[in-house]
């Protein structure tokens, strides 16, 4: 019973607009984890990477018929559900003896609907690594479907869903992710958080304490799982004695989450000398950060670290429940800073209740703080956010608006409209300020100086995108 785990294609024409320029393909760290538990598993299992391969249904036959898999799985989020439609549909018409399962949390989300449409045959809940070895033994050896939990599947016509799993409690036991099972030379940083070639992701935590309200992370629980520092260093040792990777991006919502982590964390990585061959960067809290804690982190090859400031505009800020205040985001800044730390700012243009003003104001924040680079993103209600289900529950998305899963786009354009405005703003509006954002912050003469001549993260052809960005007409 072997499995091909697919990476689907996003349709970045749609979902990103101009901003498609700017994107990479992103190393599939889901798909290499679900691989890895499969192999050390001793079961037959093979990788296929759709948005690298642009989609092409030739590519994907050609894969298919090499590998002859018997069930094919989708990592499927919901900038790539039409991805994964596109390539279902395909299998069922091409390959019918095929089972197909997805993941993810669109998957989670809208489980039933995938499960009746005919779109897959199951539906694996949360975290994949058990569950889905697991359901491959059953399928092998004709076993109890019944009995696998976190699955949800079809009995004669009839959604069944299986006892919820319980998380996986000890995150040491799941094998490092099966990255030699993909084209792993091929994969890059977005360039904000590229420090150096070759590069990769890695995962020191699942689950979140916090519970700002725009997060879909938060079907990972709100209790903090973390790896012991020894095998996270195991991880980050392995990938540069096997692939030579000179960069680790770690994908926690935070990491360190505290002082004591990133000192534990510092210790063991200069115990073992890594900090001189290996670089990292990381997502975290302004309101996680002092001066030991950056200090450590610095220490330890951090280079680059990544905040979601989002506002500029504290009552916004409450309203999403981030849970901090303006005044420790420039502090964090200033920490970061002073051991020589880059700073990349995250920030949401859009969200309930704002208004130009508001995001006038996020503009302002963002140019002000000093910081390297700056994302700004328009307000998504993605689907298994908490906004998401209010937003459902009091009708601001309905059907057959919440299907249109290209709208839940944070690059809005004429064509694609995104999913949800706050009501003080037009689509044009949203469109216009996003714009606004970026040429802002980016033609300020100091930072057109600073990456030209500094930070030198930007290529030829981003700064020519970046340039046909903000000059195109609105």
């Amino acid at each position: 019973m072997k499995a091909l785990i697919v990476n689907p294609y996003t349709e970045t024409d749609r979902t990103a607009g101009k901003f498609k320029g700017f994107l990479e393909a992103m190393p599939p760290i889901s798909v290499a984890y679900v691989a890895a538990a499969l192999e050390q598993a001793g079961l037959p299992v093979a990788c296929y990477d759709d948005f690298l391969e642009g989609g092409s249904l030739t590519r994907f036959e050609e894969t298919i018929r090499r590998e002859k898999p018997d069930v094919i799985g989708f990592s499927t989020f919901t900038p790539t559900a039409p991805g994964v439609s596109r390539i279902a549909q395909f299998c069922r018409s091409r390959f019918p003896d095929i089972k197909l399962m997805q993941g993810g949390v669109h998957a989670t989300v809208y489980g039933e609907r995938l499960l009746q449409s005919g779109e897959t045959d199951f539906i694996v809940h949360n975290e994949g690594e058990v569950t889905t070895v697991e359901l491959m033994k059953c399928l092998a050896n004709g076993g109890n479907l019944g009995d696998v939990q976190g699955i949800s599947w079809l009995s004669d016509g009839e959604v069944v869903h299986n006892p919820a799993r319980p998380m996986i409690k000890d995150l040491d036991t799941i094998p490092f992710p099966a990255w030699h099972l993909l084209p792993w030379e091929r994969y890059r940083l977005f360039n904000f958080a590229r420090v150096t070639d070759p590069a990769t992701l890695v995962l020191g935590s699942r689950g979140c304490p916090y519970r700002c309200n725009f997060c879909s992370l938060t079907v990972m629980g709100h209790q903090r799982r973390k790896r012991s520092i020894k095998n996270l260093v195991d991880e980050c040792e392995y990938m540069w004695d096997r692939y030579g990777f000179k960069q680790m991006a770690y994908v926690d919502p935070i990491f360190p989450i505290s002082r004591k982590e990133a000192i534990a964390f510092r210790d063991e990585v200069c115990k073992r000398g890594l900090q001189r061959h290996q670089v990292w960067t990381t997502e975290t809290r302004v309101d996680l950060m002092d001066r030991e804690t950056v200090e450590a982190m610095y220490e330890s090859g951090c280079r680059r670290v990544m905040f979601g400031f989002e506002t500029g505009d504290q009552e916004t800020l409450d309203a999403i429940r981030k849970d901090f205040k303006i005044a420790q985001a420039y502090e964090a800044v200033r920490l970061c800073h002073k051991v020589g730390m880059g700073v990349i700012g995250f920030f949401i243009i859009g969200s309930p209740g704002e208004s130009e003003r508001s995001i006038n104001m996020t503009i302002d924040f963002a140019c002000d703080l000093g910081i390297d680079f700056a994302k700004f993103t328009s307000f998504v209600p993605y689907p298994g956010t908490p906004i998401y289900y209010e937003f459902l529950k009091d009708g601001t998305i309905t059907d057959p608006e919440m299907y249109d899963f290209a709208r839940y786009t944070s690059y809005p354009t004429d064509d694609n409209p995104t999913i949800y405005v706050t009501p003080s703003l037009t689509q044009d509006d949203l469109k216009r300020l996003q714009k606004k954002a970026f040429r802002k912050f980016y033609l300020r003469p100091e930072m057109v100086y600073r990456h030209l001549f500094k930070i030198k993260a930007l290529n030829v052809n981003d700064m020519v995108n970046g340039l046909r960005l903000v000059f195109a007409k609105d």
